[in-house]
């Protein structure tokens, strides 16, 4: 018998489990009141480390299939796992966690479950030899986090033409997107500059899930800070938008000027020489978080990556080009807003924009009046890297519809008319090819061009589930009352209850309930073999949607 020190008692959360390497070889602690016991790290099922799971009632749930095993006795309670967890002996002096890897817990079964077609003793044997031949390259992998990440998830052996399911639906995954994608090496959009016409005028917005308040100073610029006090995580901005001469986190009254420094603090020396704050309290050093930002032509992005390349080196050439087509050097004038949430991942809604193939089915109006059609003069394009696209296409007269593209398209509708004729003007006034670009700017922006009416719409993921989506509608100064008008009519095509909107807004959650419903699937993005992952000429490919992809899972490191 050969008793070990791993652990000290105080490591372990009550009700908690704590993960420890002895001699190579993964244990899992677990601490039940004021007793200490021990098991085998790795999970019997799948090899998941069982430090990473839930303790609940004296038992321990895996992580990655959520199987169950009995801490005292390793007996495994539920499926998938069938086979039993070795338990070891375990120890207590004063603080220190003993452990014996030759002998059982007392409470132990004297046989583990056996295995399908095996003998009993076999079952034992053939466990531990498995476990053990596999327990050298899980520790080693385990002791770096990127690796056991790539473990858990394993994209399909096809490539980029399936899509695992879990990339839409799981939690991790979500949280390190908001960690490599939004606060990463990402230029995200927060604001036009027409919001935030003189100083001290601020607007409420997001960088991923995470609030920041957009604010011109008296000098002119644009700052961009993180919408939580340095003191006690408060958001302390809770209006939309307004002006201010300074911004007060009501809880305790402390006050940020209008570049995120922290102004003052009350009571800061305390009162009659007794409390206060430390004589060394710097308010230089407890400033809001700050943000890098950029403008171009109106539109205000910020960062959190403090080295960002330019925004046209981000953007590159090709939807630099597109964007300065919409964004064409007038000054863009606000015009009004929509704010909904969506039920499904943020990720669909920058698909639906790389999928022109669902344009020409779906939307009864934009086939029925020649805005998208297969056949249409058209473009989908990806930059070099991927993460952006721009999907454009002519506007066509109805008669030059074939019949042949008639019979393919189901929401096509001869003889539908408008009341409103003049809903489909279009004047031209861009430099440009097309009449509809929807340009999709990675990780949160849509710029929106229909015919005349312009938007931006801004992503906010608040989990795998649900995002919402924050729509601001514009037009330029030089606007006639007449041109304003024009484009106030044709927002009616956009928003949660336009006639295009709401049907791309039922058809992402279907796709999200299938994925939630039906654990452990992928599906295809086929479409147009011709063209690996890129730009394509045709509106029948999926080829946008496979370059994203291949994108996030270089950022992702899966």
């Amino acid at each position: 018998m050969a008793w070990q020190k791993v652990a000290s008692f105080s490591e372990i959360g009550v009700d908690g489990v704590l993960g420890v390497d002895v001699n190579g070889s993964p244990v899992a602690l677990y601490r039940l009141s004021n007793e200490v016991f021990a098991t085998s790290g790795i999970c019997t099922h799948a090899l998941a480390l069982l430090s990473e799971g839930f303790v609940e009632d004296g038992k321990i749930e895996c992580p990655l299939h959520q199987g169950q095993f009995d801490i005292r006795s390793g007996k495994a309670l539920c499926a998938p796992v069938t086979e039993d967890l070795r338990t070891y002996a375990v120890k207590l002096e004063g603080d220190d966690v003993f452990i014996d890897m030759e002998r059982r817990a007392a409470s132990a079964p004297a046989m583990a479950n056996a295995a399908p077609n095996r003998k009993p003793e076999d079952g034992v044997r053939a466990a531990e030899e498995d476990n053990q031949a596999g327990i050298g390259k899980i520790a080693a992998t385990n002791m770096d986090p990127e690796l056991s990440l790539t473990k858990r998830y394993v994209w399909p052996t096809e490539g980029l033409t399936r899509i695992p399911d879990w990339v839409y639906t799981d939690q991790t995954i979500y949280e390190r997107e908001i960690e490599k994608i939004f606060h990463g090496r990402t230029w995200n959009y927060v604001a036009l500059e027409c919001e935030v016409p003189k100083a001290g005028d601020f607007i409420r917005s997001n960088v991923g899930p995470t609030p920041v308040v957009v604010v011109r100073a008296d000098d002119g610029s644009i700052n961009v800070f993180e919408n939580r006090c340095s003191h006690r995580a408060a958001e302390f901005c809770r209006e939309l938008s307004g002006n201010v001469k300074e911004f007060v986190y009501p809880y305790h009254q402390w006050s940020y000027d209008l570049q995120g420094n922290l102004a003052g603090v009350p009571f800061r020396r305390g009162v009659n020489g007794k409390g206060g704050m430390p004589a060394d309290f710097d308010n230089a050093q407890h400033g809001l978080r700050r943000l890098n930002v950029t403008t171009h032509r109106g539109v205000v992005f910020a960062s959190y990556v403090r080295d960002m390349e330019s925004l046209q080196d981000y953007l590159g050439p090709e939807v630099l080009k597109e964007f300065e087509a919409t964004f064409d050097g007038r000054k863009p004038k606000l015009l009004g807003y929509y704010r909904h949430t969506l039920p499904g991942n943020w990720k669909l809604y920058h698909e639906n924009l790389k999928d022109p193939y669902h344009a020409t089915l779906l939307h009864t109006f934009l086939v029925t009046f020649g805005l998208l059609v297969a056949g249409n003069r058209s473009l989908m394009l990806a930059d070099a890297t991927g993460r952006h696209g721009v999907m454009a296409s002519a506007k066509s007269e109805r008669k030059s519809v074939s019949s042949d593209a008639k019979k393919e398209m189901r929401a096509y509708r001869d003889g539908m008319t408008l009341a409103e004729p003049r809903f489909m003007d279009f004047v031209e006034e861009f430099d440009s090819p097309w009449s509809v670009t929807m340009a999709t700017i990675w990780p949160n922006l849509i710029i929106q061009r229909e015919m005349n009416t312009l938007g931006v719409r801004q992503i906010v993921p608040t989990g795998p589930h649900e995002f919402i989506m924050k729509w601001t509608m514009f037009g330029f100064e030089g606007d006639d009352d007449e041109m304003i008008r024009h484009r106030l009519r044709q927002g009616n095509l956009m928003g949660p209850a336009g006639f295009l909107g709401l049907e791309d807004n039922e058809a992402i959650k279907f796709v999200q309930d299938g994925m939630q419903h039906v654990p452990g699937g992928q599906h295809l993005v086929k479409l147009d073999p011709a063209v690996a992952a890129g730009t394509s000429d045709s509106l029948i490919s999926e080829a946008s949607i496979r370059a994203m992809y291949q994108h996030w899972r270089a950022e992702m490191g899966l």
